[in-house]
């Protein structure tokens, strides 16, 4: 109820408690380290989430790394064993194919004798022989002397398919030293095993062979004569043919192609 004093109304001042005053701004003091917490605290944990996502992401990007090298070592690894496989699978292959070669080459070279007897038999009339003479038999009739120094003597004609430049000759054939008629070479003691000479002019033999050859026919046989010039000259072809040796050779022409 208000009160008169000397006619005037007079409110009733607020008294505060003591120390009022004092625990308010405690209080106050206390929330705002209370909102300091809770900041600091969300501060805290936003920047651990984030470390743990960058951890994470970083975790998850080298077991990614780590898993692509493993892969590229594996597959290098399976690049490697299936090169190892083709390459053995290829050398098995290869070697296949040399033995089929071999044997094929072998077949025809078979094939090759035993044509090349029949037609020495049919053409001569006597069975192949089975090794070149020792010495050079003997023959009639004057040797033919070209203008290159070579000397040939037809031991028989021929009558088939004349031999010319740019021809595949196959002949049998035996080699003498005309200093002591010791025989040095013969495809007879190979089994007469025939031996081509291609193309005829230009075969890598000695130039007596290229130039002997030319005019003979299939079923001939001639005696070629060659001097050093055009055979092995002064080096020779040691320790089979000396140092300028003159050379015979009686050579039967078995097919001219």
């Amino acid at each position: 109820m208000t009160q008169t004093v000397n006619g005037q109304n007079k409110t009733p001042q607020r008294r505060s408690r003591p120390g009022q005053r004092q625990q308010e701004r405690l209080m106050r003091q206390e929330r705002r380290n209370r909102r300091r917490r809770i900041w600091i605290t969300s501060i805290a944990a936003v920047v651990l989430i984030a470390a743990g996502v960058t951890g994470l992401v970083s975790y998850e990007r080298y077991t990614a790394q780590q898993t692509e090298a493993a892969n590229k070592i594996r597959d290098q690894h399976a690049t490697a064993t299936a090169n190892v496989h083709a390459t053995g699978t290829a050398i098995v292959d290869a070697t296949a194919t040399g033995a089929a070669n071999a044997k094929a080459t072998a077949e025809v070279h078979a094939t090759g004798t035993a044509v090349a007897k029949v037609i020495l038999t049919a053409t001569n009339g006597t069975p192949v022989p089975t090794a070149g003479p020792a010495t050079p038999p003997s023959v009639s009739g004057s040797p033919i002397k070209m203008a290159d120094g070579l000397q040939y003597i037809d031991i028989k004609q021929g009558t088939g398919a004349e031999a010319k430049e740019g021809s595949t000759v196959t002949v049998e054939y035996t080699g003498w030293l005309q200093s002591d008629g010791k025989k040095f070479d013969s495809s007879y003691d190979r089994g007469a095993q025939p031996f081509d000479v291609t193309p005829l002019g230009q075969a890598q033999v000695i130039p007596g062979w290229n130039k002997g050859l030319v005019g003979m026919k299939v079923g001939g046989t001639r005696r070629l004569i060659i001097g050093p010039d055009l055979a092995y000259g002064a080096a020779g072809s040691p320790p089979v043919i000396p140092a300028n040796a003159t050379l015979i050779f009686d050579v039967t022409v078995i097919a001219v192609k």
